[in-house]
């Protein structure tokens, strides 16, 4: 192949099985908590008329923090202990040594994110609090270590989530922290104290805080997820921003990334021009090309009215929630939406869409209002003619539970998408995937740690496969509402036995790997190839 690169491939597993296009009658999804030992408990507060008191936040993030090739998982407890579970590789995890360690005593937790900050080669776990968040670095595998001060991430807003982009392409993660409101505590609301933060990597393994670069007062929403994504497609890293517009009505945020200048970098709030700036009771967001058109789509979720699915015509977004098949709600009085994931749960080439959901309830005429009620979570499946069929009774996952947070990973290595879901109040549930639909490929990408980011965050991969299909994926860390999902891309193949794959590492050099068989796993290395850096 003349235009082919040799890539060096690290790992290779190959894994054969039967496929089927149709979908099956059986549960998609199987509850193994019990059976897998995921126990961990969230307890959590909100009384905002007699304790004046509360914290909407869940946290759930998948990471392979001891690299022995098993994604582990861990959960926040917001009143209760933290949880990091080690991947046993039989299908069960054990509460990890070191998860003590990652369970601060003084402050409630929210949301967690797995990212090697420091290119050492090891992931590196950022805890988001309500009062000081924390910063633990992984020594190798065999512990960590608390570096919140020398790293100066250690905010002490009502934090939600984070999430981690290269927004400069220097080689070193940057960090996007939202706070959502003093809210109910304070009185007067003092908007200043939940500003979201904006934490420059300098390379040296303390970061700046760069939020003064963005424009201050569009910081001061009730943040509750960020997502670091390329949205034009000019190849750099730009932030979006879902704020709940019951404290401080200035609507979601898309900071459209300029480059250098501007005393240190240049931000333009391009949430108007580009259709995103939704004045919304925002929860959580993910980003995914569901349409498979080269671009990344939004789909924001909504405390009280309809959901929002975003789609992206070169930088313009306009909701096609409710053609989609995908709005949920029509009015007051039904589902809230909170996390929310694009994964293809059976492999068919087409983003699906989670979505994690309570039951909001009003009573007159009181109107007293309650928001975290028990009710089945959302799988939509998608169609690949620009629709989904709302799949949820069928899923497996229909018990109704007051779900809040959501995330995917292969746990077990079989070749499709497990799923953790995090329930208010209650704790947290593994969803294993019964499998058995189509061929996959995934794809485990690493920088060299100097020009492109040891977790490639910002690369992305087109793979295109006999049908005529292409697909695009970006490696992005901090999705749905506090966590993250699995880092290495999973495409699903549909019956094609194999694919094309062209990845645009994060700094632009793009390379090809064509004629991959399908049902295996590649882990491909920046520097290590031919022509590739």
């Amino acid at each position: 192949m003349a235009n082919a690169i040799r890539f060096l491939i690290l790992l290779v597993s190959f894994v054969s099985g039967a496929f089927t296009s149709a979908q099956p009658d059986s549960p998609i999804f199987v509850d193994v908590s019990a059976e897998a030992g995921i126990t961990a408990t969230h307890r959590a507060i909100w009384d905002d008329k007699d304790a004046m008191r509360g914290y909407l936040a869940i946290g759930q993030a998948w990471g392979d923090y001891d690299r022995d090739g098993w994604i582990d998982l861990f959960v926040t407890g917001n009143l209760d202990p933290n949880v990091l579970y080690r991947n046993n590789g039989d299908g069960a995890f054990t509460v990890s040594e070191f998860s003590q360690q990652l369970s601060p005593p003084d402050v409630p937790s929210g949301g967690a994110t797995w990212a090697d900050y420091n290119n050492d080669g090891w992931l590196d776990l950022y805890i988001v609090n309500f009062g000081a968040n924390r910063l633990f670095r992984n020594e190798g595998g065999e512990g960590f270590t608390d570096v919140t001060l020398r790293a100066g991430v250690g905010d002490t807003g009502k934090g939600t989530s984070a999430a981690w982009g290269d927004y400069d392409s220097d080689g070193w993660l940057d960090l996007y922290l939202t706070n959502w409101s003093c809210f109910p505590e304070c009185d007067p609301v003092d908007f200043s104290a939940q500003a979201d933060r904006l934490y420059h990597n300098n390379g040296d393994g303390s970061f700046t805080d760069v939020t003064l670069t963005l424009d201050y007062a569009y910081t001061l929403g009730a943040g509750f997820a960020p997502a670091f994504l390329d949205y034009d497609g000019d190849g750099d890293q730009d932030i979006y921003v879902v704020n709940d517009k019951l404290q401080n009505e200035i609507g979601n945020v898309l900071w459209r990334n300029d480059g250098a200048g501007c005393a240190h970098w240049c931000w333009t709030n391009a949430s108007d021009e580009s259709g995103s700036g939704l004045l919304i009771n925002g929860m959580g967001v993910d980003a995914a090309d569901y349409d498979n058109d080269g671009d990344l789509d939004l789909y924001i979720t909504d405390m009280v009215y309809t959901m929002y699915l975003l789609r992206n015509d070169d930088g313009d977004f306009r909701s096609r929630a409710h053609s989609a098949g995908v709005a949920i709600n029509l009015g007051p009085g039904s589902g809230v939406g909170w996390g929310a994931v694009f994964f293809d749960f059976d492999n068919d080439g087409w983003q699906d869409l989670y979505v994690a959901a309570t039951e909001f309830f009003q009573t007159f005429p009181e109107l007293e209002t309650s928001f975290m009620n028990p009710r089945a979570d959302a799988l939509f499946h998608n169609s690949g003619e620009s629709s989904f069929a709302d799949v949820s009774e069928t899923s497996g996952i229909d018990e109704a539970l007051p779900t809040l947070g959501v995330a995917y990973a292969d746990y077990d290595r079989d070749g499709d998408l497990d799923l953790v879901t995090g329930n208010w109040n209650s704790g947290y549930r593994l969803y294993q995937n019964q499998g058995g639909r189509n061929r996959w490929l995934s794809v485990e990408l690493r920088g060299n740690g100097v020009d492109v980011n040891r977790d490639a965050v910002g690369t992305r991969v087109y793979l295109s496969t006999p049908d005529g299909i292409t697909q695009m994926q970006a490696v992005r860390i901090g999705a749905g509402l506090g966590g993250n999902n699995q880092l290495p891309l999973h495409f699903g193949l549909g019956a094609n036995a194999s694919a094309d794959l062209r990845v645009v590492w994060s700094n632009g050099v793009a390379c090809r790997l064509d004629g991959l068989p399908a049902n295996q796993r590649l882990s491909l290395q920046y520097g290590l190839s031919a022509g590739c850096g």
